[in-house]
């Protein structure tokens, strides 16, 4: 890739000169008596000695293009030499721009606003919502549901016909079902949304009896199933008293048992559905009685009246024989926030408009990153406080191409998480930002095994509080 630019530019740039040729001027040494454009000193060459500005000022749009694609080209031959360095050698990449190695790598803040950018697009696209974001995506309306929803019922009844004629032949089409089990949960999921839209939502109640249902529907093809393998092994050691063959007997069990598995299959999914339908409506009953409480607290003047009323919603909520005793310990401490009259108002605010919060913490949490650094530098500086030859440029530098590492190393998470190699994930993220920091302090600081691992160690208790003071900011700033 760096090849095809390079020639790219050079191609350009061939163009440009060609360009300047072909108007048969020659500006080569004709500096005598000029002074630079930019600082005024008097040229000696073809380039100011004194800021470096090319002497010849070209005044053609193709020459503009010209520099944009240099800068990037610069910029792409850098990167090439920075980012592995970070990644295999980040000690010396710290040690050798802090020592003055400075156009042969990429800045550090430079490296650290483009790898920002770059893990939160990719965070963009593989991280799932659930929700509609409030700014950037607009709500389906009720006659796009429905219009959707009546498409989809009549494509599932087509599918029942083909399905019933397929029975009828003795020749079940799996893939047909697979289709039939995807559109009976998009109507499912559709009929949902409209009932949200309509104010009339599934209670509690409802899920209860749609887990009652598929749950007795899975028994009764467990059973089934139960009562077909054993004809099927009956079958084997005495043939059939019909006139049918004893392998198109056999044939027609295993056909028959085939199909009651992949009923079964649908079946736990029902049952997996419901069950987590009904799961999140217990919560979301429990959370209704604790917010309405809540709103009552935060307007309540009396500070006492509101920690009793915290309590009240507590045992309220415990009520509920669902509820485990870490969501009543959960709802006890959150009771207690309440209590404090500035963040119990700032909460109850949050929570009415969860979606701008939500949108608000997105747009923080990428633009206010670079406070990442200097939120780290002074626990960066008592490490090193008795080292006189390490300054607050040096930690700085530390601590960007730390960072730029990291975004690097969160967005590759993020992208195998997305991919469905969450193991993989889960161990890098566990054992790579240790490793990365061992090596870049070891070498960065010239510093011994014993103490680059204490550092290290003290660098993950700063690392913690660094990203806990952010996400406290981020927080405060978009309630």
């Amino acid at each position: 890739m760096g090849i095809e630019l390079g020639s790219a530019g050079e191609t350009l740039a061939a163009i440009v000169v060609s360009d300047e040729i072909s108007k048969g001027q020659d500006h080569s040494h004709d500096f005598a008596g000029k002074n630079c454009g930019n600082c005024g000193t008097g040229l000696t060459g073809p380039y100011c000695h004194s800021c470096g500005q090319s002497a010849h000022i070209h005044r053609s749009l193709l020459h503009m293009v010209e520099e944009l694609l240099h800068g990037v080209f610069h910029f792409d031959t850098k990167a090439w030499r920075t980012i592995p360095a970070l990644i295999f050698k980040p000690g010396k990449l710290t040690k050798e721009y802090i020592q003055g190695k400075r156009t042969s790598y990429v800045s550090p803040l430079a490296l650290f606003l483009f790898l920002i950018f770059l893990m939160f697009y990719v965070f963009s696209w593989t991280v799932n919502d659930s929700s509609k974001d409030f700014m950037m995506n607009t709500p389906e309306t009720r006659a796009e549901i429905v219009k959707e929803l009546d498409a989809l019922k009549l494509k599932y009844e087509e599918q029942k016909k083909n399905d019933a004629l397929a029975v009828d032949a003795n020749k079940i089409d799996f893939d047909l079902r697979d289709d039939m089990l995807e559109s009976f949960t998009e109507i499912r999921d559709l009929q949902e949304k409209l009932d949200q839209l309509d104010e009339n939502p599934r209670t509690k109640d409802d899920w209860q009896a749609g887990l009652d249902n598929a749950s007795r529907e899975l028994a009764t093809l467990e059973a089934a199933l139960k009562e077909e393998k054993a004809r099927l092994n009956k079958e084997k050691t005495s043939p059939p008293p019909s006139d049918e063959s004893p392998s198109a007997s056999t044939e027609r069990h295993r056909d028959r048992t085939e199909e009651i598995k992949h009923s079964m299959h649908y079946a736990e999914m029902d049952v997996k559905y419901y069950t987590k339908k009904l799961a999140k409506a217990e919560k979301e009953l429990a959370k209704a009685e604790l917010k309405k409480a809540i709103k009552q607290a935060a307007s309540a003047e009396d500070t006492k009246a509101a920690k009793e009323l915290g309590v009240a919603t507590k045992e309220s909520a415990s009520a509920d024989t669902n509820r485990s005793p870490q969501d009543d310990a959960s709802d006890s401490k959150v009771s207690e926030l309440y209590s404090i009259p500035y963040i119990g108002k700032t909460i109850a605010h949050a929570d009415q408009n969860r979606e701008l919060t939500i949108y608000k913490m997105k747009k923080n949490a990428a633009s206010l990153a670079f406070l990442l650094m200097p939120l780290s530098l002074p626990f960066l500086w008592l490490m090193f406080a008795f080292k006189r030859k390490v300054v607050m440029f040096d930690h700085a530098v530390f601590s960007l191409y730390s960072l730029s590492f990291m975004c690097i190393l969160m967005a590759t998470i993020s992208i195998l998480s997305k991919i469905g190699w969450g193991g993989v994930a889960a161990i890098l993220f566990t054992f790579i930002p240790p490793i990365h920091m061992y090596k870049q302090l070891r070498y960065a600081y010239d510093l011994g095994r014993f103490a680059t691992l204490w550092r290290t160690v003290a660098l993950l208790f700063i690392a913690s509080i660094s990203l806990t003071l952010y996400a406290a900011i981020i927080t405060y700033l978009s309630a």
